[in-house]
């Protein structure tokens, strides 16, 4: 037995792993209920992060999400054509000074964007852009001649590195682009400019629900991993990590199919017919002007500087 603060008395029991011993597994108690935890708190604490920037009114917040949506995807398309290193290092510096003017601290976006997928793709590539698929005059080499049998031995060329650089810097401005729509635009006000651009309604309404009804699982999964570390005592084994990871998916699927039927007949009560309506009314304001011909300046001087030898 074991004394608390209290002066009260702690059964072995409880204080025993599965395996009989006392104290704490280094390898963790209970660390994959909190791993999961916190991955799925992410979820919801992105759709803060996202929203907290979105309800301010700097530079980008007031700026018609149609407008935005289409100078966003028009230098996305711009970036993945282009081939020219200094336009592509020119395209990837744009979001960070529209997220400095939106009130986003530029060193965030920085580290959320590039510190993440497009270094993971840079680094995921290099084995690719190497001597072994892309010859070329050697700036360094991994291995010498003749090591492992290969005759010129394994290295990197200018021209490897330079299509390692490029995919990591067309992924980084997609990402950049993309996410600096959503930091700065309310999901509703996303949806309405779609509707606004003759998007079919079905399709922003499914937007909608799937938008909506992702943060309710997650709710849902979130409350379901509390109330099993609660009752956790103890060293988890994988085998019963999996068997519960695999119960969790199997009830989360019948609940969001249970929720979608019951969803659906509600709104038909409630007069749906296939049409969704909404509150906003987008209209252009000389602002929205503004910003246009200031990115199609921008645009104009990117084409010509890349015809630029």
């Amino acid at each position: 037995m074991q004394q608390s603060g209290c002066g009260n008395r702690i059964p072995e029991w409880l204080l025993k792993n599965e395996d009989g011993s006392f104290g704490d597994h280094p390898g963790s108690k209970t660390h994959f209920l909190r791993r999961t935890l916190k991955n799925i708190s992410g979820v919801v604490e992105n759709e803060l992060y996202c929203e907290k920037y979105a309800a301010k009114d700097n530079f980008l917040q007031i700026v018609d999400p149609r407008v935005k949506l289409c100078v966003f995807l028009v230098f996305i398309a711009f970036g993945s054509m282009t081939g020219n290193m200094a336009v592509l290092t020119i395209l990837s510096v744009i979001p960070l000074v529209y997220a400095g003017l939106s009130g986003i601290p530029a060193k965030t976006f920085f580290r959320r964007i590039w510190l993440v997928v497009p270094l993971a793709v840079f680094l995921v590539s290099l084995p690719g852009v190497s001597s072994l698929l892309i010859k070329g005059r050697p700036l360094f080499y991994v291995t010498g001649p003749g090591c492992f049998g290969i005759r010129d031995g394994i290295y990197f060329s200018s021209g490897g590195l330079k299509t390692a650089f490029r995919l990591m810097f067309r992924t980084g401005i997609s990402l950049s682009f993309a996410f600096l729509l959503f930091l700065t635009t309310r999901w509703s006000k996303i949806t309405a400019g779609l509707e606004a651009m003759h998007i079919p309604s079905i399709v922003t309404s499914i937007l909608n629900m799937t938008y909506r009804y992702l943060f309710l699982l997650a709710e849902i999964a979130q409350e379901m991993m509390e109330a099993r570390s609660l009752r956790t005592l103890g060293k988890l084994k994988s085998s019963d990590n999996r068997r519960f990871m695999a119960h969790s998916a199997a009830y989360l699927f019948l609940k969001g199919h249970g929720m979608s039927e019951e969803i659906y007949e509600a709104m038909c009560c409630r007069g749906y017919t296939g049409e969704s309506t909404g509150l906003l009314d987008l209209k252009m304001e000389w602002r929205d002007g503004v910003f246009l011909v200031i990115n199609a300046a921008i645009l104009f001087l990117l084409i010509v500087g890349e015809h630029v030898k």
